[in-house]
């Protein structure tokens, strides 16, 4: 079908042509690219079939006075000519959007009384106002259009607002009440704890179990261990052993255990006649004086005799212990051995040297229970720290208590409490006698 050109006037086949634009819903076909081009920059006259001729009083357009488009131009990209020619729907549409009324009358009423300008106005003016209203659909779609594509596909969806996580906490259980803080066991407590624990191991199944608790027990005259003792001695085929027995009774006043150490000081076995002198010195009899004093002429015998004598301030034991500290020929071990020796006997004038003592290692015990015998203040430290070695334990609860006979044995106590419950029931035995030494009866802690 044929058609003039717009803007040349030459006919244009409308099909086949390949220069066309879309105006107002029709294609329009244009005999070249330039013609074309031209109506893009200028209004286009649109051929208006004779049928829809109206006359300018009904407010119609005729076609000798076509309007004049000036909105932009949408191309239709066409196939090679070769190749037939489809009419592509647009793949999407927009959807529509409602436009508000003006001065009551509908956009949609609007749009058609601007398309069709009435009497008065002209051709021009018509097809700007048309324009106007075309670019302000336009405008007024492309901005739904775009809300609608960042509402849905760009905005992201907004976020639940979590509230911020804390890192778990360790569920603490709830701790007990306190429990009130016993009062402090006194000193008479302690000796009940002491006692009842050397009559549990009295009761043991080990006699060598049951003799050192019977032995430190007797220390307060219990009955029952002073039965077991006495019993034991008319078992026991041991000399040696008989005559430790024998000390434990006489330690506690039982005549048996002193008869049988004067008994040993007539043994034809001199080991056996030094220890029984040895131990009646430690209990101050003196019937051990002859039999010891024998032994001081002989070299070999001669400083531990005078020791054991020391025990009873026997004027030849002094003598010969000042003897042995002034011998150029006698060990620095001999000299200090003398010397804590003669403050056992009472001499004072030995002090600074034990104080020295102190801190040897080898001597440090002798001479802190030398020092207590002299009432002498220097031996408490070392002493008090002895209280926690098992094997000085004993000796030094005892020179604590000579050295302060009303002694507080308040500070000393818990330590030693706590050492009671001991696995080891010698350690048991041990920790009780100490016990029994610093807070019991201070005659209890006279003899070794």
């Amino acid at each position: 079908m044929s058609q003039p050109c717009p803007i040349c006037g030459k006919p244009v086949d409308a099909i086949r042509s390949r220069f066309v634009n879309v105006r107002d819903g029709k294609v329009v076909a244009y005999d070249s690219e330039a013609c074309r081009s031209a109506a893009e920059t200028k209004p286009t006259q649109i051929p208006v079939s004779p049928v829809a001729r109206r006359t300018p009083a009904a407010g119609v357009v005729t076609t000798s006075a076509p309007p004049v488009d000036s909105a932009p131009v949408i191309e239709i990209v066409r196939e090679p000519a070769s190749a037939p020619v489809v009419a592509s729907a647009p793949k999407r549409a927009l959807t529509p959007v409602a436009v508000p009324a003006v001065n009551g009358r509908p956009a949609a009423v609007l749009a058609k009384e601007s398309a069709a300008p009435g009497a008065g106005t002209s051709t021009h003016e018509a097809g700007t106002k048309r324009t106007t209203l075309v670019i302000a659909l336009i405008a007024v779609l492309g901005a739904g259009g775009a809300f609608l594509v960042y509402r849905f596909l760009i905005k992201p969806a907004p976020e639940t607002a979590q509230p911020e996580r804390l890192p778990e906490q360790p569920v603490v259980p709830t701790p007990p009440p306190p429990r009130p803080t016993p009062p402090p066991v006194t000193g008479a407590q302690a000796v009940v704890h002491a006692r009842e624990t050397l009559l549990k191991n009295l009761g043991s199944d080990s006699p060598r179990v049951q003799r050192v608790a019977a032995a430190a027990l007797a220390r307060t005259g219990d009955l029952e261990a002073i039965k077991y003792l006495s019993a034991a001695l008319t078992k026991e085929t041991s000399d040696v052993s008989r005559l430790d027995l024998a000390y434990s009774l006489a330690r506690a006043g039982d005549k048996k255990g002193l008869d049988t150490l004067v008994a040993g000081l007539s043994s034809t076995r001199r080991d056996v006649r030094a220890q029984a002198g040895r131990q009646l010195a430690l209990v101050g009899d003196r019937r051990a004086v002859p039999v010891l004093a024998s032994y001081l002429e002989v070299s070999q015998l001669r400083l531990g005799a005078a020791e054991q004598l020391a025990f009873l301030a026997d004027p030849a034991a002094i003598k010969a212990l000042d003897q042995i500290r002034a011998d150029p020929k006698a060990t620095p071990d001999e000299k200090a051995r003398a010397t804590i020796a003669l403050a056992i006997a009472g001499r004072s004038d030995v002090v600074p040297e034990l104080v020295i003592l102190l801190k040897d290692g080898r001597f440090n015990a002798f001479a802190a229970s030398a020092l207590a015998q002299l009432h002498d203040p220097s031996a408490k430290p070392v002493l008090v720290e002895q209280l926690a070695v098992p094997s000085l334990r004993v000796e030094a609860a005892r020179a604590l208590r000579r050295l302060e006979p009303q002694l507080d044995p308040a500070p000393y106590l818990p330590g030693l409490l706590a050492a009671l419950p001991s696995h080891k029931d010698t350690e048991q035995v041990q920790v009780a006698e100490a016990i029994l030494l610093l807070a019991g009866d201070a005659g209890w802690s006279e003899r070794p």
